[in-house]
């Protein structure tokens, strides 16, 4: 899954699983520039894996339905345990 392919999609993921962010809330978090976290969003989204919904000035992106944010769930569960499992 190429949407996973990089730490920094993953920890975007990771976010949207937690809570819907704004790029500028992304980038505050994840110490990244702008133009990063849009460039990183814009592939997601092509994935549909990540959705953008204008709110006011600000397009505040989510994960796009609950099968997404199962799977991604269950990927991190599976990661987690594996980690555990290794340890």
């Amino acid at each position: 899954m190429s949407g996973l392919s990089t730490a920094v999609r993953v920890r975007i993921l990771a976010h949207l699983l937690d809570s819907p962010a704004t790029v500028t809330e992304l980038t505050q978090d994840l110490g990244l520039s702008q133009a990063a976290v849009s460039n990183h969003l814009r592939i997601l989204r092509h994935l549909n894996l990540a959705k953008g919904t204008r709110e006011g000035k600000n397009v505040v992106y989510s994960l796009p339905d609950n099968h997404v944010r199962t799977m991604i769930s269950e990927i991190f569960e599976h990661i987690q345990h594996e980690d555990d499992d290794f340890q």
